[in-house]
C-alpha cells in the first residue's frame, strides 16, 4: 500500500486531469486541499466524482496543527490562480515559492500546470539543482515539457504544431477551457479594459469594434484571422455541460464550431504524471 504524503500544485485549467486520475486509481487516498480563493473548481469536481477530501488553512499544515499520517497515502492539493497565466513571470514566482514552502511537509511534488511562456522553465530540473524533493511535471512519451493546457491534452508539442496545421485560424477548447472561459479571459481584464475605455466611439467605427468586452475580444479573434472553435472532446472533465458551454463560447465569439477528429486528445502525459507522483512514496 502506498505510503507518505505527495505535494500536487495545480491550475485550475488542468485540475479536471487530476481529478481523472484520482478516480481512476483504486487505492484509499487522504485528500488534502489548502484553503484559498482558488479552490472552487476543484472542490465542485472532487464532490461530483464522490470523492472525499478535507480543508486545511496552510497555516495548520505550516504549524503542523494538521499532520498527514505518514503511514498511509496522503495528497496536499495547492490550487493555483487561473490569471497566472497571463504573467509568466510572476507564475514562475509564485509556483517556486509553494515549492519552497511544500518541501518539509511532503516526499515528492507533482506540478500540474504548463510553463505558460516561461519556456526554458523545467521546474523538475529547478528542484533537482536546489536539492529539493523528487518531482514531475507533464511531458510528451519522449520526455519533453508539454508548456501548456493544450499540449497537456495532446500529448505534446510536436503534435501540437501539428495541430496549428491541420487546423490553423482555430481556438481550440476542451472541457476545462469552456467551462473556465470567463476565468480564463479574466487574466487580461485589466489590460483589455483599458485598452477598451482607451477607444473613442470614432475610432471604434473606423475599427469595426462593436461595443463591449465580447465585441473587443471578437474583433481582436478577427485580427488573427480565427474562424472556428475546435471542439476538442479529452474524454474527461464536465461531460454534462461540454456541448452547452462551447455553444455558449461560440456565441460570443461569433465562431463557428468544429468538432477536431478522433486521436488528437491525448491522456498519456496525464497517465505518466500521476504514475510518476505516486512513484515519490513508498510502495
Amino acid at each position: 500500500m502506498t505510503h507518505g504524503t505527495l505535494g500536487l500544485i495545480v491550475c485550475p485549467m488542468v485540475d479536471d486531469n487530476l481529478v481523472y486520475s484520482l478516480h481512476k486509481d483504486p487505492e484509499q487516498k487522504n485528500i488534502i486541499i489548502v484553503n484559498n480563493e482558488n479552490t472552487s473548481s476543484i472542490k465542485r469536481k472532487l464532490t461530483s466524482m464522490d470523492i472525499p477530501f478535507r480543508m486545511a488553512s496552510w497555516s495548520e499544515i505550516a504549524s503542523r496543527e494538521y499532520e498527514p499520517d505518514p503511514e498511509q497515502f496522503n495528497i496536499i492539493i495547492y490550487m493555483t490562480d487561473l490569471g497566472l497565466h497571463s504573467r509568466p513571470e510572476e507564475l514562475k514566482s509564485k509556483v517556486e515559492t509553494i515549492a519552497e514552502d511544500l518541501q518539509p511537509y511532503v516526499d515528492g511534488i507533482g506540478f500540474y500546470l504548463g510553463t505558460c511562456g516561461n519556456y526554458e522553465w523545467n521546474i523538475p530540473k529547478w528542484c533537482e539543482q536546489k536539492g529539493m524533493k523528487p518531482s514531475a511535471m507533464f511531458c510528451d512519451k519522449n520526455g519533453c515539457l508539454c508548456h501548456d493546457c493544450v499540449g497537456v491534452n495532446i500529448a505534446g508539442g510536436p503534435r501540437y504544431k501539428d495541430l496549428q496545421k491541420k487546423y490553423t485560424g482555430h481556438l481550440y477548447m476542451f472541457p476545462a477551457m469552456a467551462n473556465n472561459y470567463d476565468e480564463f479571459m479574466d487574466a487580461d481584464q485589466a489590460e483589455a479594459m483599458a485598452t477598451e475605455r482607451s477607444l473613442t466611439p470614432e475610432m471604434r467605427e473606423v475599427l469595426g469594434i462593436e461595443p463591449g468586452r465580447d465585441g473587443y475580444m471578437r474583433w481582436l479573434l478577427s485580427l488573427g484571422g480565427y474562424e472556428y472553435i475546435l471542439k476538442i472532446d479529452t474524454g474527461i472533465g464536465d461531460r454534462e455541460h461540454f456541448d452547452e458551454d462551447v455553444q455558449k463560447v461560440a456565441d460570443r465569439t461569433h465562431l463557428k464550431i468544429k468538432v477536431a477528429d478522433e486521436g488528437w486528445a491525448d491522456l498519456q502525459p496525464t497517465d505518466d504524471l500521476y504514475s510518476k507522483c505516486k512513484s515519490f512514496l513508498k510502495g
